[in-house]
């Protein structure tokens, strides 16, 4: 059969997703955009006469931006400060704390789990979770003011991570697994994202 004309073939879309942040609180609601992860493969070229060879380097993760509408409970630029004060930093009011800085394992345990689910007829049919591995916030902006604009008032970040991993659920469909279809060498990251996310 072609594939044009399976009725339950269906793509991933791109506005059947949710993002879940539990140290921000319940922010899925307020998410409006967000960049999957993202990876380059490094290259060195190693010459020789008048040849070049390239072989494959560093693995590197790109930074995902998340935007979001700001809004009173929860207050999403409140709680991106929280993060950024839980993280280590303080306003040097004092000289005990002008002498506080950030850590990575502060910086990673204020943000906690970021997790960007791709769903599918539900919040319950998930298609495949990324998580973002010791991710910490880099950069926040919370927006601007203007009598000209009637829009809503928007925080938009950006997380850096070590890595990133997927996980895929298998959609019930023909030849896959109900749970993990990427398999990983340390178990705790085979878990499938319908078990509590």
């Amino acid at each position: 059969m072609a594939f044009w004309s399976d009725r339950n073939l269906e793509p991933k879309r791109k506005f059947r997703w949710m993002i879940s942040i539990p140290a921000m609180g319940e922010v899925e609601f307020f998410a409006k955009t967000v960049t999957r992860p993202s990876w380059t493969l490094g290259n060195h070229a190693h010459k020789y006469i008048n040849h070049t060879f390239n072989y494959p380097a560093r693995v590197e993760w790109g930074p995902v931006d998340m935007t979001f509408v700001d809004s009173t409970d929860p207050d999403i630029s409140a709680g991106f400060l929280q993060v950024l004060r839980n993280s280590g930093y303080n306003w040097p009011t004092a000289d005990a704390t002008a002498a506080q800085t950030v850590t990575k394992a502060n910086a990673t345990k204020a943000i906690g789990s970021v997790i960007i689910k791709q769903i599918g007829e539900n919040e319950q049919d998930v298609l495949d979770a990324w998580t973002l591995e010791n991710a910490w916030v880099s950069e926040v902006s919370i927006g601007d003011l203007s009598y000209e604009d009637d829009g809503m008032v928007e925080v938009s970040a950006k997380f850096i991570y070590d890595w990133a991993y997927m996980i895929t659920s298998g959609g019930g469909k023909p030849g896959m697994s109900g749970g993990s279809t990427i398999q990983f060498p340390d178990a705790k990251y085979n878990k499938n994202p319908l078990d509590n996310g």
